[in-house]
């Protein structure tokens, strides 16, 4: 592991994974095991760039405890210029996109998650057989972690919930997507592309954060249409102090009453 000169991408590269992170000493271990011990898939088929955006605590010992521990997993440290989740997961998918060009592999998959996010143990390999079936993009099923969602004030998940329904219920009324939408979300901490087309829209929009939703326009304005299965399928935390200015986090703090009124 090195964040100045990654080694070389093994030939048989078929997925790179991105993780931006922003001191998460405390989530990344539970991020990086579920990466680490995916199911259906070779260690040699995929590796993990991990995004070290400015942290300042101990996310980068931790995540070499990881990859210590699992010595098959191809982890990669990259550093991230701390200037948002933006920034770091475009440096990310940016230098996937790289290495599977590198190897021959345009239709190879640029994946993302979050340092707070446990993907399932098939997330990979049931994301690889979507795009074998010719998916150019992947939005995956995102659910809140069940303990920290019972620790939120009455109401906040129903609401949460309510706009998911309402956000679905949009993509069923589009006859170009209903057919694909299994569900509404295409976001940071699941979402996916091929190298190739993730080139063709010329990369992640510039922007700080809520960069999952510019992709996700300029994915649209290309004509490429996102695949949403329910088989992909991930947790995510249900914290209202997360590290970006606006997405979940601050979406649930808000339903809490947290953020004060602008």
């Amino acid at each position: 592991m090195s964040a100045l000169v990654p080694p070389p991408p093994d030939p048989r590269l078929r997925a790179c994974v991105v993780v931006p992170a922003r001191n998460e000493e405390a989530r990344v271990g539970a991020c990086l095991d579920a990466l680490a011990t995916q199911v259906g898939v070779d260690p040699c088929d995929y590796e993990v760039l991990l995004v070290l955006d400015a942290c300042t605590d101990a996310t980068a010992a931790r995540a070499r405890a990881v990859a210590e521990h699992h010595p098959a997993l191809g982890l990669l440290l990259l550093d991230g210029s701390g200037r948002g989740s933006g920034p770091a997961r475009a440096l990310g998918m940016n230098t996937a996109c790289a290495r599977l060009h590198a190897v021959g592999s345009p239709e190879g998959l640029i994946a993302t998650t979050d340092a707070d996010s446990r993907v399932a143990p098939d997330w990979l390999s049931a994301q690889l057989a979507v795009a074998a079936r010719g998916a150019h993009a992947i939005g995956g099923r995102i659910e809140l972690c069940p303990r920290e969602r019972d620790l939120l004030p009455l109401g906040v998940v129903a609401r949460h919930l309510e706009r998911s329904r309402e956000r679905h219920a949009r993509l069923l009324a589009d006859p170009k997507e209903r057919r694909r939408a299994e569900h509404w979300q295409f976001s940071g901490a699941s979402m996916a592309v091929t190298a190739s087309i993730y080139a063709a829209v010329g990369g992640l929009p510039a922007g700080s954060d809520l960069e999952d939703e510019r992709l996700e326009q300029a994915l649209r304005n290309h004509g490429v249409t996102i695949e949403r299965p329910l088989a992909v399928r991930v947790i995510t935390s249900a914290r209202t102090d997360g590290r970006a200015a606006r997405g979940l986090a601050r979406d649930l703090a808000d339903a809490c009453g947290l953020v004060p009124a602008e």
